[in-house]
């Protein structure tokens, strides 16, 4: 089998695997291997865009371009580090009772069949295919999000499983104007709903059919990548998920969203120009990084605080995409990057802290976990400075060339307003970090935490940031180019 099939097939057989075993050790060790198989496939892929262009299987039915393989190497890495993490955090449930066997290895079963998904999106041509799959991964991630079968978890899921429905109908809704369109201009035969070919007739497209398929996938993918005013299934869905499936979340369920709505964004900008569907995207971008600010500040619950982290990061890659210059898409590009090695790391302290004070809530955790978990909150500490866009982490120098390039354009006001959001957003996770990590353990609790958990996992993806913080080698540097290439339309 060649590349692009091997990286559906190889994460679907280890889910179906899973069904046949009921050792935990098994489960585990099947999602590292299979997501170390992709991780390695991820890499080939690469190679094989930068050396001669895209890569298309099956009659073109799959088609992987410079932007596909950089969304390839981030679900990776990220399902690595997730299945890395799960087995002793599912092995600290089981203990405590939290689950019975039969839901962990729902889990596992789940998580393979929900990356596959994703892969799918960012590898399947046709549009139609690529709604199938985001709705494919939104049943296997709503399973995942009510694992745990409380009434909190339950009330989450419903929201999720809702509105997310709700914003995918309205997506199918913008992919069946898109092919409208494609009909309208060529009517017979019944045309190639394949992107690649929708781009080669692009300027042909009916402008005012584009125009409305793009506001409804806009507010459909929106939706399921969080963007607001869409947003609010995503701190409910995000704090009672099981940590590793936070992580999956957060760290790319997000972005290939976001994904399927740049795949329209190209199209649209084909046809019409960059300023339509650009300025859509800035302004929620906006909106979103400055409703973040306040949630941030108020919130109570650990996990729902990072949900809303999530929300600003998502924000800035729109702005980056909406301000429309190619130093402002690799800024958005780059930023994706780096918040997808970031933002797993504190859901995955976030996790052991929640097993070890059997809360989230920062009244109750105090502070003082320092004292309970060194290694813990030396990893969280770590990726909460990157997360707040400190240097030397890479967030800093992806939300550094988001504002300067929007400034070297003649974007002034939008980049002092990104800029204000980042402080507000910035203040307000310092606030709340600072309300558990420094002092001592409140007296007369029972802590039973473990000082190495999750340690691995922590480490893979902290230590990738670090290094690509201060290195990009140049095959990611080049394969980002030519992705924001393609964004920019230049490619």
């Amino acid at each position: 089998m060649s590349v692009l099939t091997l990286l559906l097939v190889v994460p679907a057989a280890a889910g179906l695997a899973c069904l046949l075993t009921r050792s935990r050790r098994v489960l585990a060790a099947l999602g590292v291997l299979a997501f170390g198989i992709t991780l390695a496939l991820g890499v080939c892929l690469l190679r094989q865009v930068l050396t001669g262009g895209a890569v298309t299987e099956w009659g073109e039915f799959l088609r992987a371009d410079a932007l596909s393989a950089w969304m390839v190497l981030l679900i990776s890495t990220v399902s690595l580090a997730t299945s890395l993490y799960a087995g002793r955090y599912f092995q600290r449930d089981l203990a405590a009772g939290a689950v019975t066997p039969g839901r962990v290895r729902e889990f596992f079963v789940l998580t393979p069949l929900f990356a596959a998904g994703m892969f799918l999106v960012v590898l399947a041509n046709s549009l139609g295919v690529m709604w199938a799959a985001v709705e494919a991964t939104a049943l296997s991630s709503v399973l995942l999000v009510a694992l745990y079968n409380r009434r909190t978890s339950l009330e989450g899921a419903w929201k999720y499983v809702m509105l997310g429905s709700l914003g995918l109908a309205l997506a199918l809704l913008g992919t069946v104007f898109v092919y409208a369109a494609a009909c309208k201009s060529n009517p017979r035969p019944l045309p190639s709903f394949n992107w690649s070919h929708l781009m080669t007739v692009a300027p042909q497209l009916d402008p005012r059919l584009i125009r409305l398929a793009f506001v409804f996938v806009l507010l459909g993918y929106g939706t399921k990548a969080g963007l607001a005013p869409m947003h609010t299934w995503l701190p409910d869905a995000h704090g009672e998920a099981p940590s590793p499936t936070s992580a999956m979340l957060s760290g790319v369920s997000l972005k290939v969203a976001l994904y399927a709505l740049l795949r329209f964004h190209i199209l649209t900008t084909a046809c019409l120009g960059s300023g339509f569907s650009g300025h859509l995207l800035l302004g929620l971008g906006l909106l979103s990084m400055f409703l973040a600010a306040p949630f941030i500040l108020v919130q109570e619950n650990l996990k729902r605080m990072l949900a809303y982290s999530s929300l600003e990061h998502v924000g800035l890659i729109c702005v980056g995409i909406g301000l429309g210059t190619p130093v402002t898409i690799f800024g958005a590009l780059l930023h994706m990057g780096y918040h997808a090695l970031t933002k797993p790391v504190l859901f995955f302290a976030a996790g052991n802290i929640h097993q070890t004070f059997h809360t989230l809530e920062f009244r109750l955790i105090g502070h003082g976990v320092l004292k309970t978990l060194p290694v813990t909150v030396l990893c969280l500490g770590l990726a909460a400075v990157a997360a707040t866009g400190l240097p030397p982490f890479g967030l800093f120098f992806s939300e550094l060339t988001v504002i300067s390039g929007g400034i070297a354009a003649g974007h002034t006001t939008v980049s002092v307003l990104v800029l204000g959001a980042l402080i507000a957003c910035f203040c307000g996770m310092l606030l709340q970090f600072t309300r558990i990590l420094p002092g001592e353990p409140k007296g007369g609790r029972h802590h039973d935490g473990r000082a190495w958990d999750g340690v691995p996992a922590m480490g893979l993806l902290l230590g990738g940031l670090l290094l690509f913080s201060v290195w990009l080698p140049r095959p990611l540097l080049a394969v980002m180019q030519q992705a924001a290439g393609i964004i920019g339309g230049k490619s």
